[in-house]
């Protein structure tokens, strides 16, 4: 897939970036933003880089989360999967 670029705007800034999903990126700058406004509505008196880096560490939070739930959905998949070859008639 071809990249292409974009910009987005995240906590007032514009930030030129090369994609290849111009929705998957703009979706990402979004929730970034957001949840950068949500920090700063707390704790106004925060510096942007503050911000950046708590969104930083509530994203990967929620992407570890999300990783351990796929490992179990997995494990139960390759289970049911087995069960399924042994009792196929």
């Amino acid at each position: 897939m071809e990249k292409i670029t974009i910009n987005v705007n995240i906590f007032g800034d514009r930030y030129p970036l090369r994609v290849e999903s111009r929705e998957t990126t703009e979706q990402a700058a979004m929730e970034v933003d957001q949840i950068m406004q949500r920090f700063a509505g707390q704790a106004p008196d925060l510096e942007a880089k503050r911000f950046a880096v708590l969104a930083a560490v509530q994203l990967a939070e929620k992407k570890n989360e999300l990783l351990a739930r796929l490992s179990v959905m997995e494990e139960k998949i390759d289970k049911l999967n087995l069960f399924l070859e042994q009792n196929s008639l």
